[in-house]
């Protein structure tokens, strides 16, 4: 029997669900339950017309405005913003089983597949087996056997910034545009992540072949289009990770409607990005199980998981291949920001590079570039890292949770099912713990000066700023012991080997640096990083130059 729903039934059944949506969202008036500050949005929707999530540094003040904890919702979503250490440690490290989990976001992690990477994987025995997996390969003591990959990386990096940026000779006499820094960057980092994560190819005779050698797993052609494959996956994983960025993520049930539909131009985006996603997992992955399949084993993530996993089921063999996607896309644009970051903080505080370069050559010498075990003997170096990590922090807003319980912190409730961002730029720019929070100060960071602190926050007082730019509890980046020795690295051997000095565009030293630091801008999106500026790099001596010529 049809069923008629009149005018009158379906005016009734909406203003039904906007009176319970009304209820739902302005609880708070009829209960006891007390939220913290934040933007107070429309009714019924929040703030879904001006999403704090997608402004181009999303949080920034927030601390100061709201204080240590804000709130705001969309639609129905409650979501929570941490601005301290405090409550990030307390909330997302010590009741760490609470929020282990990501909140739901459907295109991003549903339709996309980011929900089969390591950062998005849902709360679970996947994600359990992804963490222990990562972990016996990138652990602090199992990440030491890759150091020499990484100074062999470290080298190439200054090497090749001589030949392509130094003394590349100019086209009719005309100076180098003082971009291509940027290049070598990009090109290099992602090299060696890719080495890290993969392995290089092997040489093996064959012949069959006329040359009677024949190159086994991933060749330098086939690094560079996945490096030019996974700078287009990761742009768009930074768009879609965005709350409530595509239609979908407020209506859902969208992701059900046929492609050729009207208004869903994401289902196409979905696919393509999906296939595209796939192929860079399976590709690289592929090419290096022939390599193994050969007994031609590299120091890599995935020889090494091998090696633990000598007879592996296809459920290893995915959890192998995806998080090896996800170590190389996770390490490598984070990276590359740092080390620009590095550059952009040398070139405007000369006398900071100075007293690195100094201590450099105390401990070092110029004979020979700096090694992972000089690390100890070399505190002012790696303050200078950590300051930049500190005032410029790669990823500003971390990665969000998901509250599995309802939860009560500092008299404030939150319910079950609440996004919760920990505000990383925030937490770093502390005035409770960094004096003059916006100065870039590396002094901060030396034992004689006094450690920035905090009492509740066991482990992050030595030195450095720990683990806080790499996230929190289940969720901590589980590759962060082998980005910290290679950002430290490849910044303390940049310091070794150059003065590095930014221009103007007429190719003169910049005079005003103080005006250049306040005016900088930065990018928008899930990794932050200097908008491109234009360095001159000089070697620091002849017998520095001779060594970058002839390495």
């Amino acid at each position: 029997m049809a069923i008629i729903i009149t005018l009158a039934d379906a005016t009734v059944v909406t203003l039904t669900v906007l009176f319970l949506a009304f209820v739902y969202q302005n609880r708070r008036k009829f209960t006891s339950t007390k939220y913290p500050p934040g933007p107070p949005g429309l009714p019924l929707v929040g703030c879904a017309f001006e999403n704090p999530s997608s402004e181009k540094q999303p949080y920034k003040g927030w601390r100061e405005l709201y204080g240590p904890i804000s709130h705001f919702r969309l639609l129905t979503q409650d979501v929570f913003v941490l601005n301290t250490h405090r409550l990030a440690y307390e909330l997302l490290d010590k009741r760490a089983n609470t929020y282990a989990d990501r909140p739901r976001q459907v295109m991003c992690a549903e339709l996309i597949s980011w929900n089969r990477a390591i950062a998005l994987a849902p709360a679970g025995t996947r994600h359990r087996k992804y963490r222990k997996l990562v972990n016996s390969v990138l652990s602090p003591n199992a990440t030491k056997r890759l150091w020499p990959v990484q100074e062999k990386s470290a080298s190439a990096f200054v090497t090749t910034l001589f030949h392509q940026c130094v003394d590349k000779p100019s086209d009719a006499g005309q100076s180098h545009s003082g971009y291509e820094f940027l290049e070598v960057i990009r090109q290099v980092i992602g090299m060696h992540v890719v080495d890290i994560i993969y392995g290089p190819e092997s040489i093996v005779e064959d012949e069959s072949r006329g040359s009677g050698r024949q190159a086994v797993g991933l060749s330098k052609q086939n690094m560079e289009k996945y490096i030019h494959d996974a700078d287009e996956a990761h742009a768009l994983f930074a768009k879609a990770l965005v709350p409530f960025a595509y239609i979908v993520d407020w209506i859902p049930w969208l992701q059900f409607l046929p492609e050729s539909t009207p208004f869903v131009s994401f289902k196409k985006e979905a696919r393509q990005a999906r296939e595209n996603l796939v192929k860079l997992t399976m590709f690289p992955y592929t090419k290096v199980r022939e390599r193994i399949a050969m007994g031609l084993p590299q120091i890599s993530y995935v020889d090494h998981c091998f090696t633990t996993t000598p007879d592996p089921t296809p459920e290893d063999e995915e959890s192998i291949a995806w998080t090896a996607m996800s170590a190389y896309t996770g390490g490598s644009d984070t990276t590359i920001a740092a080390i620009k970051t590095a550059f952009f903080a040398a070139s405007l505080h000369p006398e900071a590079q100075a007293l690195a370069q100094s201590e450099l050559d105390q401990i070092v010498g110029q004979e020979r570039m700096p090694e992972i075990n000089d690390r100890p003997n070399l505190p002012y170096v790696t303050a200078f890292v950590n300051e930049c990590m500190r005032l410029i922090p790669v990823a500003p807003v971390a990665i969000p949770h998901r509250a599995m319980e309802d939860e009560t912190i500092d008299e404030y409730f939150i319910p079950k099912g609440a996004t919760i961002i920990p505000n990383i730029r925030e937490m770093l720019r502390d005035p409770d713990i960094y004096e003059s929070p916006l100065s870039f100060d590396p002094v901060r960071f030396l034992p004689t000066t006094g450690t920035p602190t905090h009492p509740d926050i066991k482990g992050r007082t030595e030195l450095n700023i720990g683990s806080l730019p790499y996230g929190f509890g289940r969720r901590i980046c589980p590759g962060m012991h082998l980005a910290d020795s290679g950002v430290w690295l490849y910044v303390s051997t940049l310091l070794w080997a150059y003065h590095v000095s930014m221009v103007d565009d007429d190719g003169s030293i910049v005079k005003d640096r103080a005006a250049k630091w306040e005016s900088a801008q930065f990018s928008s999106g899930a990794i932050q990083y200097p908008l491109p500026f234009k360095v001159k790099l000089v070697p620091r001596s002849s017998a520095v130059e001779s060594l970058l010529r002839n390495a």
